[in-house]
């Protein structure tokens, strides 16, 4: 019997392995974070919505409601025996799997909390199919946790075919003023790597059968292999306990490049684990993930907070020896809601997709982001402005700036990232979303908007059709 029900078990994960192929399977498609889908539509019509519900947080004493889905809160695609799902985090405490096709839930799993930011779905080397294929999600740290005494298990392990909770990760405490998990983790090395809002680059073991029960909750905790701190002792001088990075790590030639919420840009090499082995000091509160352009260059989104210049979108050699910025354009400072101005969401490009979708010939050195001012900025990150030099961030030092095509003012301000698939940009915003093309003559040209809804998280697409979480408390498909 146990024989068969081996030869049971390894039959079913070959056949499993062949039927699920991630799309998009963490934020921003992949860990060069520049793959926003396959072919994007020309409309915004509602095809189907579905209702994500509503979930409290606590932020300090003060209980909070939230709908829907928020930052970065993008949909992972998945493919099913040739049919498509959607991973969608949710303001409800539930990770929820869903039928593409219309919407509806396949299963819904508490993971006691908010969830802010996008999983990220990986294949374990287990034989149990529940166990090889996983969805890894963070959340907010726990409504019961206290901060300063419990365990906060706000990072998860959860079973993509049955929505069983494997393991949970304590964030532990640090001097950062949060536990909480916002940043999509990425295999490399065979390790899963992730920052954490306690100010940790944390690389452990996912696989379900390598973590250990915990004795007081009966949940496994996953193997920790080494974790890298994201700020030292003189980030307190400036940023106090504000340390908590919820970007996503961009992966280029085997090394993690994180950029921290104190202000610089780390990269690791993993495999190694000898400590840090590059960073860049920028300044600012670092929100936003780093798209890899096709120079193999990284772009950057600062924030205004904590710096005497403004914020903005600066382009970095990796690698380079203390690293080296190519140019910097800064944003305007502009107060919305608790931001001062600059990019708060992550820059977009094209040309993973430039070319090969439609006969518009559009260049693949575009690249385009919105500020928290709600200005669709459209560039060409390898050309530069001609005789124009800006100040960084900090204002010690001048840059040379990029070249700019085209910008609209959006409705509303926004700290979502646009999505750029070919000629197409869509970017949501606090009372909407729009899709725009760009011209031959690289321009902005509105296509349609759908107003109303406001559009935190990021959207995905995939074969014509937009999926969009909003915090209305609900998830849209939008397409022709």
């Amino acid at each position: 019997m146990r024989l068969a029900s081996l030869l049971s078990s390894l039959i079913f994960s070959s056949i499993c392995t062949a039927q699920i192929q991630p799309l998009i399977h963490t934020y921003l498609g992949d860990e060069q974070r520049n793959y926003y889908g396959n072919i994007a539509p020309t409309k915004l019509t509602v095809k189907w919505k579905t209702h994500l519900g509503s979930g409290y947080t606590m932020l300090g004493q003060k209980k909070k409601i939230w709908s829907g889905a928020g930052w970065t809160g993008q949909p992972l695609v998945i493919s099913e025996n040739n049919e498509l799902f959607l991973i969608q985090p949710t303001l409800s405490h539930y990770l929820r799997k869903i039928r593409a096709s219309n919407g509806a839930i396949i299963w819904s799993t508490n993971l006691g909390d908010v969830i802010k930011g996008t999983p990220t779905f990986v294949t374990t080397s287990n034989n149990d199919p529940e166990k090889r294929f996983l969805i890894i999600s963070g959340s907010r740290r726990g409504v019961h946790c206290d901060f300063m005494s419990d365990p906060a298990y706000s990072l998860h392990g959860v079973s993509y075919l049955t929505g069983k909770r494997l393991w949970q990760h304590n964030t532990v405490r640090t001097q950062s003023n949060s536990r909480d998990v916002d940043a999509s983790g990425i295999m490399v090395a065979g390790k899963f790597c992730i920052p954490t809002e306690n100010g940790k680059l944390t690389y452990l073991d996912p696989n379900p059968s390598k973590a250990k029960s915990n004795k007081y909750t009966g949940i496994p905790e996953p193997k920790v292999y080494k974790q890298y701190s994201l700020f030292t002792q003189i980030d307190l001088q400036t940023y106090h306990n504000e340390l908590s990075c919820e970007s996503s790590p961009t992966v280029y030639k085997g090394t993690v490049y994180t950029a921290a919420g104190a202000g610089t840009v780390y990269g690791h090499k993993p495999g190694l684990f000898r400590g840090k082995k590059w960073n860049f000091k920028t300044g600012g509160d670092l929100n936003g993930s780093m798209p890899l352009t096709n120079d193999k260059h990284l772009l950057l989104g600062i924030e205004k907070q904590f710096i005497p210049g403004q914020g903005g979108v600066m382009k970095i050699k990796p690698k380079a020896k203390q690293g080296k910025a190519e140019w910097f354009y800064p944003l305007p400072n502009k107060q919305w809601y608790e931001w001062q101005g600059g990019l708060v969401g992550s820059p977009a490009v094209n040309h993973r997709t430039a070319g090969k979708i439609s006969t518009s010939r559009t260049s693949g050195d575009l690249a385009c982001f919105a500020g928290v001012d709600g200005t669709l900025t459209l560039i060409n990150h390898k050309k530069l402005s001609p005789n124009k030099l800006v100040w960084g961030p900090m204002k010690r030092k001048q840059y040379s700036s990029p070249l700019v095509l085209d910008r609209v003012k959006l409705p509303q301000g926004t700290i979502s990232t646009p999505l750029f698939i070919d000629n197409k940009i869509i970017i949501g915003y606090d009372n909407g979303m729009d899709l725009y093309q760009v011209t031959q003559d690289q321009k902005l040209q509105l296509l349609d908007r759908f107003s109303g809804p406001m559009f935190d998280a990021t959207p995905t697409v995939w074969n014509g059709r937009i999926y969009a979480a909003s915090k209305n408390g609900y998830l849209y498909c939008l397409s022709e």
